[in-house]
């Protein structure tokens, strides 16, 4: 983890039920300050369990998650509410109105961010 990193999932893994696959199985990745992630899967996949675990209203069966360098699982758990992570979901998020370009700038846009045409998808990989 550098500096600049405000999220990093080491091996996280989630169990609904022992009978059943893992909803979220070892889930590694790292995300640095100014990075946007997309989470893109079938549904059932694990990608809302994911962004639960995140924000703190799921707790892990395994793994670590680190906001800003600070553990916030286990024998240093953060309550949701000392986390300063937002979770809205897609049904709620998005107008359908606009555009997926205009729908992601929208979010950019609140919170002042710079370049928005860029991270928004227009300035290419």
């Amino acid at each position: 983890m550098t500096p600049t990193d405000i999220l990093r999932l080491d091996a996280v893994t989630k169990h609904y039920s022992p009978q059943l696959p893992p909803a979220v199985d070892g889930v590694s990745l790292t995300l640095g300050q100014g990075e946007i992630l997309g989470l893109l899967g079938p549904s059932g996949c694990g990608k809302t369990t994911l962004l639960r675990l995140i924000a703190g209203f799921e707790q892990p069966d395994g793994g670590g998650i680190y906001l800003s360098g600070q553990a916030v699982v286990g024998a240093t758990w953060l309550p949701p509410e000392r986390r300063d992570v937002g979770i809205v979901f897609q049904d709620y998020a998005l107008f359908p109105h606009l555009t997926v370009e205009k729908n992601v700038a929208f979010g950019l846009q609140r919170r002042g961010a710079k370049a928005i045409g860029q991270k928004a998808g227009r300035g290419g990989a």
